[in-house]
């Protein structure tokens, strides 16, 4: 059965490494954020402008896809509820389910440990500072509808297979 799944989740939190085990374990696509927004940068649009937009870029493609028939991942912090409306107008457009899950990371020393090491190599996007995390994070409000909140402090492995329960029980 199709479905939308959301990962969500602050920069670092472990979201992007829980989407891509998803897409290896399901065969889906995933749509990202930051790489739209970064080819966006790189062809001349002012980063002031390009934050929405690039949620806008995503829904289309996400319902694009899902009117074919297929399920999408979806990988983007969905900070606020504008973001995650959009989310909900593509399931509820399209009369597929979503799937909603959370990733944290409640150890904020690996967290940060995590934001200062990391190298993503997105062409175009320079990485997040620590200070831009914590000002993410007091934006970040809660989810309202029922997810799965997964912890990064555990594998990957244990992650990826946490998510492929709670999506299977869903269906």
């Amino acid at each position: 059965m199709q479905t939308l799944i959301v990962i969500s989740g602050l920069p670092g939190s472990g979201k992007s490494t829980v989407a891509e085990g998803l897409s290896r374990k399901l065969s889906l696509p995933i749509l990202s954020i930051d790489p739209i927004e970064a080819a966006m940068w790189r062809s001349g649009i002012s980063r002031d402008a390009t934050g929405i937009a690039a949620y806008e870029i995503v829904a289309a493609l996400a319902g694009e896809h899902v009117k074919l028939g297929h399920s999408v991942i979806i990988d983007a912090v969905s900070p606020v509820e504008p973001a995650r409306q959009m989310w909900r107008n593509v399931a509820a457009d399209n009369a597929v389910p979503m799937d909603v899950i959370e990733v944290v990371c409640s150890n904020e020393v690996l967290h940060r440990q995590r934001i200062e090491k990391r190298v993503r190599n997105i062409p175009g996007m320079s990485e997040i500072t620590w200070e831009r995390v914590q000002e993410r994070k007091r934006e970040y409000e809660p989810w309202q509808e029922q997810h799965l909140t997964l912890d990064s402090v555990n594998s990957p492995d244990t992650l990826v297979e946490q998510a492929m329960t709670y999506i299977q029980a869903a269906r």
